[in-house]
C-alpha cells in the first residue's frame, strides 16, 4: 500500500513543480504560487495560511514533500545522486533546533522591519522562481521588455543552485531541516501531528532499510522513534521496510508484550 502511496505523492509533487514553472515560463500567474507558504505569509493571504497550519498539523510536513517546488528539486537532485558511487545510503542524525530557530527567527526580524532581501533569499519558492527566471525564461527571451539582465539577481540565482544541489546530492533534505524558514515554522506545528510515521518495535528488526531511505535523516532505530518536526512525509520509510514495521498513524504503536517494570523496593525487603 505505501508503495503505491509514495508513487502518487511524486506525481503530484512532479506536477505541483512543473505547473508554477510553466507559468513561470509563459509569464502568467498560477494558483501553485499563491498558495506557497511563504507567499501567503508576504501578500497576507489567510487562507492559505490557516490551511497549511492545519493540514500540517493533522497529516505532518506534506505541504514540504508535495507542494514545494524547491523541495522537490532537491529530492530529484537526491535521487540523481543516490544512482552514482559511493552509492551511500542515509544515516540518524541529531536534530539542530538552534539553527532553524535562528533562520526563522532572522526571517521574521526582516520582515517585521521592512526588509525583504533576506526573506526572498532563504524562501524555498522565491529561490526556485528566482533560478527559473534566471536560467530559463531569460535564456528563452521571455522576459518583458524592460528587463535587463542582473549580475546581483543571477548570481544570486546561481549560488542557490550550488547550495541546492550540492546539499540535496549528499544530504537529501538537510537544507529543508536547517535553513528553509517555513521548514522551520511547520516543523513547529508538525511536530505534534495527528497523523505521523510509527515504529512497530514487535515487527522492526533492526535492517536499517527505512533509515538508509530517509532523506530527513530523522529515524533513530536505537530508540525506534521518527522526528516528526523534520519528516516531510515522503512515505520512502514505510515503502522500504521489508516487515511493515513503520507505519502511518495516529496515536503510538503499544507493545505486546510489556517490558518488565521494576518491583516495589517495599515489597521485595523481608520486614523482621
Amino acid at each position: 500500500m505505501y508503495k503505491s502511496i509514495r508513487i502518487i505523492r511524486i506525481i503530484v509533487a512532479l506536477c505541483a513543480m512543473a505547473a508554477p514553472t510553466v507559468a513561470l515560463v509563459a509569464g502568467y500567474e498560477s494558483v501553485f504560487s499563491h498558495m506557497q507558504f511563504m507567499m501567503a505569509v508576504l501578500s497576507g493571504a489567510a487562507f492559505w495560511l490557516v490551511a497549511w497550519t492545519l493540514i500540517t498539523f493533522i497529516y505532518g510536513r506534506i505541504y514540504c514533500s508535495t507542494v514545494c517546488p524547491l523541495g522537490t528539486l532537491q529530492d530529484c537532485v537526491s535521487a540523481v545522486g543516490k544512482r552514482f558511487p559511493p552509492r551511500r545510503g542515509y544515516r540518524f542524525r541529531p536534530d539542530r533546533p538552534g539553527m532553524r530557530l535562528f533562520f526563522l527567527g532572522l526571517v521574521l526580524v526582516c520582515m517585521m522591519a521592512g526588509w525583504a532581501v533576506i526573506p526572498s533569499v532563504l524562501d524555498p519558492y522565491s529561490a526556485y522562481a528566482r533560478m527559473v527566471e534566471e536560467f530559463v525564461v531569460r535564456p528563452l527571451g521571455r522576459c518583458g521588455e524592460g528587463v535587463r539582465y542582473s549580475l546581483a539577481s543571477f548570481s544570486v540565482a546561481a549560488a542557490t543552485a550550488l547550495v541546492v544541489i550540492g546539499i540535496a546530492w549528499h544530504r537529501g533534505r538537510l537544507l529543508c531541516n536547517t535553513l528553509c524558514p517555513v521548514g522551520a515554522l511547520l516543523g513547529i506545528v508538525a511536530y505534534r501531528s495527528v497523523l505521523h510515521p510509527d515504529i512497530n518495535t514487535d515487527l522492526c528488526i533492526n535492517c536499517g532499510e527505512c533509515e538508509r531511505v530517509c532523506k530527513s535523516e530523522c529515524i533513530d532505530l536505537t530508540q525506534h522513534t521518527v522526528d516528526t518536526s523534520r519528516c516531510v512525509v515522503c512515505f520512502n520509510c514505510m515503502a522500504a521496510c521489508p516487515n511493515n514495521a513503520i507505519t502511518y498513524r495516529s496515536g503510538n504503536h503499544q507493545l505486546r508484550t510489556p517490558l518488565m517494570q521494576p518491583a516495589d523496593p517495599k515489597l521485595t525487603l523481608n520486614e523482621p
